[in-house]
Order: C-alpha cells, then structure tokens, then sequence
C-alpha cells in the first residue's frame, strides 16, 4: 500500500516516525523464501556495491545487519526527504553499537564505517533525486545491488527500470520489497456497499498520482511489475507475497502498530476529502467510525504486496 513515499503525517507524528513505526510490520510482512534467497545471493559478492533509492530512515540496511545478510559492502542511501537522510546514519549508528560493532562517523555526519567480527560496512546517505544521479558521469553499470524498499509503486515503474537497471553491472542484483497490489482490508465490515466504494476510490487515486506533468502509481503495481521486468530484459528469480497484516493480539496493539494505523487512516482521509464522488458526511462518519475501531482496539488492517529478487543480464 504505497503510504511509504507520502510525505503527510498522522495529527502530531513526524513522517519519520511513521517509518520507524512501520519497521516491525514490514519485518513480518517481508517474504521469508525471496528474502533467503536474497541473503544468499548478496553473499556471492565479495564486497558489493549497494544502492537504496527512497531508502527513508535506513531500515532496510538495519535490517541486513541485524540478520547479519551483510558482512563486507559499500552502502549509499538515497531518499529526497531531509529529515530521513539526517536521522538515518544517526538509526545506524546507534543500532550498530548495540549489534556490538565500531563506528566510525565523518565529520559529515553523513557517512559512518562499521566494523568488528569480520565486518566492514561503509554506509553513506545523501539527499538526491536517484533519478538525476542516474545520468551522472560514471554511474552506469557502478553498483551490484539495487534495494527499492515500499519504493515502486509510488513512481512510473516502467520509465524507471530503463533508468535504474542500467545502475546494475552485468549480473547485479535488484530486491525489490513490499510492491503494492490491489488489495487494502479493514474489518469489521461498516456498510458494504459505502466500505467498497471508498477503497475503489482510494485505489483509484494511486493510478491517478501525477508528478512532473507524468504518472508516479499504480494500484496493482505488484501484478504489472512482472510483465514491467521481462520487457526490460530482467531475469526474475525469486517473488512473493509480503501482505501486512496487523490485528488486535490479546485486545491490544503495540505502539508501533497504533502509529503505523492511525497513519494509514490519515493518508485515507486526506486522499479522499472533499472527493466528488463520496458523500463528505457519510465519508466522515466513515473515519471517525474506523478511529473508534482502532481505539477500541477492534481494527484489523490488510494490504497485499509483493517482493521481488532479480537480476540484469
């Protein structure tokens, strides 16, 4: 469900804190085999060369050297927002010395080293535009792994791939996580027929999102991304299903999870305010009625996505 890449916050919770919210839910949500075999495959390569386009606050790479998937490699996160690229090196370096490694930060603030137990990590985050960097002098066939984490179906997936494939040298690598699919979920059902129209609705904006005069979303983003890398001559090794699901355990949800929901509640509601098509009144009740779920902890949120492991031949 592409909420990732919005820039909105819930009522008093910095976008930031969404994505730190969302760190856990993705961590269940990621598909175990695709993610085996990417670990494998990232093994391969003696010291890789890692780019992470919308790589937000870091967690991906945390999540690498939490599961020790990562013990040697040149790191570069890229992401737009600023807030993200100056809390992210600050996430990891902290993480890293509870893990028990070193850390070495440059004076940038930007860049830190990790090391200890065999490990070097060389980790830097910069605020950019990935796809104006792409036509940078050297930057062609330079890096051995491309992450796009909760990153493609917020931006026109077929223009992309011919921009960010060619990153990859021959044989890299591409891990593509938590691609948006078609499917969001929220039970108990309210009215039927009012619960359909407002996710039709609410779809229907993602394949309307126009940036720069040109599309930037796709509701079944998951679906279309296969056919999307066979015609850019990618070689598909490994996909499946990464669906959030978070629900009420024992009458209650963590904190993370009442951040994380209470956000994708506000992404809905300002999607869709003042909508033509929904009656403001019904569609206001509707919220208020989908908060007092979350409040009363009875509210159970599913979206469906997909991950991807491939490679450029």
């Amino acid at each position: 469900m592409p909420v990732s890449g919005q820039q909105a916050s819930s009522p008093g919770i910095p976008f930031t804190r969404y994505l730190a919210s969302k760190k856990p839910i993705d961590d269940r949500a990621l598909n175990a085999h695709v993610w085996d075999e990417f670990a494998r495959a990232v093994a391969s390569f003696d010291k890789p060369r890692i780019l992470e386009p919308g790589c937000g606050i870091g967690t991906m790479l945390e999540r690498m050297i939490e599961r020790q998937a990562l013990t040697s490699a040149e790191y570069l996160g890229i992401d737009l927002a600023r807030e993200s690229i100056e809390q992210a090196p600050q996430r990891l370096a902290k993480l890293a010395v509870v893990q028990g490694y070193d850390v070495v930060s440059a004076a940038d603030g930007g860049s830190l080293h990790i090391t200890g137990s065999g490990t070097s990590i060389e980790a830097r985050f910069m605020q950019a535009d990935v796809f104006e960097m792409a036509g940078e002098r050297g930057s062609q066939g330079a890096w051995h792994l491309l992450m796009a984490h909760a990153f493609l179906d917020l931006i026109d997936i077929p223009s992309a791939l011919q921009t960010l494939l060619p990153l990859l040298r021959p044989g890299g690598l591409f891990y593509f996580t938590l691609v948006f699919d078609g499917l969001t979920v929220l039970e108990p059902e309210l009215d039927s027929a009012l619960d359909s129209q407002i996710m039709q609705l609410y779809h229907r904006t993602m394949d309307e999102r126009m940036r720069g005069g040109i599309p930037s979303g796709d509701s079944r983003a998951g679906r279309h991304l296969f056919g999307h890398l066979r015609q850019a001559g990618a070689e598909l090794l490994e996909a499946g299903g990464s669906d959030w699901v978070i629900f009420p355990r024992a009458a209650a949800y963590s904190k993370q999870e009442i951040d994380f929901l209470g956000h994708i509640l506000h992404t809905m509601e300002a999607a869709l305010a003042g909508h033509p098509e929904l009656d403001p009144k019904l569609f206001t009740a509707w919220i208020a009625a989908r908060r007092n779920q979350l409040n009363d902890r009875e509210l159970t949120f599913i979206a469906h996505q997909l991950d991807f492991l491939g490679r450029v031949r």
